[in-house]
């Protein structure tokens, strides 16, 4: 495999050198590709203010994902798994991309955000309906992860330190230079917490003040990048590599029993090479990548002399390999043409399945964009998959924009999209229990959004307000068996609809910058049964408010999440359901010098809830935090 990867990275310099004597283009044309963004493509999606990037750059992906988007993050708490609900789907229906490659594990299907910190980062924006299409797994929606193109800034050195409450710890450090035409940039991180925080524990009778045990964690990392530009051309090389140590805390009605071992190990090297090259009406861009990553899970419960009573140690190793060929070209006046070639090959060997199992995606994609009328914009595109030797099908999409004439900043549009997703290796192979014989989940979704940006001197609005309606048929869903475990099945069609709101706006006097954003997300997903499905709230919203004067800062944070089934059974004993709760969060920073220092209070109000049913949750905490940049 790695003999691959070199010939690979051979070939594409080869094809460089030759290419050398058609280069027309002055480089700094490079940093300005000539393809503008269609409005229909926009309309999809929206992108993570680069300030909220670099505001919140030591905290992981997770808690970014739930202040400042539309994103509902399931989350176990600090060190523990935080999964997302995009449009009311699951965890396993939000693909996130990183630099177009995906993320989702092949035996799981989904990511786990608190593995990903902002700190390795530079762009993240969200896509859904049609803006999905040009890969399969989103019938939610997408999350993309880029890294930027980044010269002529000189020396690069930025290090922050951030301690907080239950002696948490945050290190980063970014070193590098940038010349004209090349980058040589290295990101590293470390970040641990003993996580003993007090709670109360509703679990026990009578209820009780209790410090949560074996909750700790450490999670390291390292993200050395390369990036050459020369003529019209750029070839980039990342290596994001990363550890991470967790020990998992007793539910709330465990807590009594304290002989039991429980932690996951968790590692991954993801690397990729990427080409590009611009001319005056297109780019290509031909890339390589390579995963690897290895979990383990290990739970041993002891009696109280020490006896051993159960073990369980699972570990699996996946190894993925992708390669993409994107082109881009103008056609006849304003319509644009982009394909794209991929072949992704997963391999996962696990200690839960019988063998090494495999499977090998090849897609092809086409999209159609440009003006049918002046104000109309018309996008259309097609992809088709074919797993391991046999098509899935074809899935079309269409959005159409119109730019309102009689009010300057207004969008609107309307779209379809069919998508489908793959059943995840253990879903097929999980022994005992996998079931090779699921079928793809098939999704269809139409929407339409209201978009407005608008610029009024000092003050500015960017609004949006979409709808949407979909359904996905072949539902998997993990049963029970009377044999004692439980199979996925094909189980039902799942109907979801819902509407978003996002507002932000910007106003500026003198030394004076005010900032208000918002999200408000009402979502309604049911199966046959035509109840909501368990962990997705039918209410969650967020809003964000910055003031910042001479250097100074003040910012609130808000985060509301409403009430959640946790069982499709109303009469189960425990409770069902789990009750709403807004946390209220306010930060203080100065910025003197090359210093900022910033003072964060979380969870003001020492707000008592829970996310996970039987899970604790922290209080009131702190943070402080000191960042030095040249």
């Amino acid at each position: 495999m790695r003999k691959c990867l070199i010939m690979l990275v051979i070939l594409m310099l080869s094809a460089v050198v030759s290419a050398q004597d058609t280069i027309v283009l002055q480089p700094v044309e490079v940093s300005a590709p000539a393809i503008k963004t269609d409005v229909a493509e926009t309309t999809m999606e929206r992108s993570v203010d680069t300030s909220v990037i670099k505001r919140l750059n030591s905290v992981s992906m997770s808690q970014l994902l739930i202040q400042h988007s539309p994103v509902f993050i399931k989350t176990y708490g600090p060190g523990g798994t935080a999964t997302a609900s995009f449009r009311g789907t699951t965890a396993s229906h939000t693909l996130v991309l990183w630099n177009g490659f995906q993320l989702n594990a092949p035996s799981l299907g989904q990511v786990d955000f608190s593995t990903i910190p902002v700190f390795m980062t530079d762009q993240i924006s969200l896509k859904w309906g049609a803006g999905t299409s040009a890969n399969s797994g989103g019938l939610g929606g997408v999350v993309n992860i880029n890294n930027d193109e980044y010269f002529c800034k000189g020396l690069i050195v930025n290090v922050k330190q951030t301690y907080g409450s239950f002696n948490t710890l945050g290190s980063f450090a970014t070193v590098g230079y940038s010349w004209a035409n090349h980058l040589l940039r290295v990101k590293a991180f470390r970040t641990s917490s003993d996580n003993d925080f007090t709670y109360i524990n509703i679990g026990v009778i009578p209820h009780q003040k209790m410090k949560q045990k074996n909750a700790d964690y450490v999670d390291y990392g390292m993200m050395p990048e390369y990036q050459w530009r020369f003529g019209n051309s750029l070839i980039s090389i990342v290596s994001w590599n990363q550890k991470s140590h967790r020990n998992c805390p007793q539910i709330m009605p465990n807590v009594g029993n304290e002989n039991t071992v429980e932690y996951t190990d968790n590692d991954f090297s993801r690397n990729y090479v990427s080409f590009k090259n611009y001319w005056n009406t297109g780019k290509i861009e031909v890339k390589s990548a390579y995963f690897r990553e290895n979990q383990r899970y290990v739970l041993n419960t002891f009696t109280d002399i020490g006896t051993l009573v159960t073990s369980m140690d699972s570990k699996n190793t996946a190894n993925v390999f992708h390669q993409i060929a994107d082109v881009e070209q103008h056609l006849y006046k304003n319509w644009k043409l982009n394909a794209k070639i991929q072949w992704d090959h997963e391999q996962v060997e696990s200690s839960d399945y019988e063998g090494v199992k495999k499977r090998d995606v090849f897609s092809t994609y086409a999209a159609l964009n440009g003006n049918v009328l002046k104000n109309i914009d018309l996008r259309a595109t097609l992809r088709n998959d074919i797993v391991d030797g046999k098509s899935v099908g074809f899935f079309p999409t269409a959005t159409v924009s119109y730019s309102c004439a009689y009010l300057k900043g207004l969008k609107i549009s309307a779209g379809y999209s069919h998508n489908y997703r793959n059943p995840s290796l253990n879903d097929l192979y999980w022994n005992p229990g996998g079931n090779p014989d699921l079928k793809p989940e098939d999704g269809r979704t139409v929407d339409g959004n209201l978009n407005f940006t608008r610029d009024f001197g000092r003050f500015s609005v960017e609004s949006q307000a979409g709808a949407y309606y979909s359904k996905v048929s072949d539902w998997i869903q993990w049963k029970p068996t009377s044999y004692r475990f439980w199979v996925p099945e094909n189980v039902s069609t799942v109907t979801a609809y819902g509407a978003d709101v996002h507002l932000k706006m910007n106003y500026n006097i003198e030394n004076w910058i005010f900032s208000v954003s918002g999200n408000y997300i009402y979502s309604h997903t049911t199966d046959e049964s035509d109840k909501q499905l368990i962990y997705i709230p039918l209410h969650h919203a967020n809003a964000f408010a910055d003031i910042e004067w001479k250097g100074w800062s003040f910012s609130y944070t808000m985060e509301f999440t409403g009430e959640r089934k946790t069982s499709m059974n109303d009469n189960e004993f425990y409770g069902f359901r789990l009750m709403p709760y807004t946390l209220h969060h306010l930060s203080f920073g100065k910025h003197f010098w090359k210093l900022d220092i910033e003072l964060k209070i979380n969870n003001l109000t020492d707000e008592d809830y829970q996310a996970i049913l039987w899970r604790a949750m922290p209080g009131r905490s702190y943070e402080v935090a000191i960042n030095f940049k040249l």
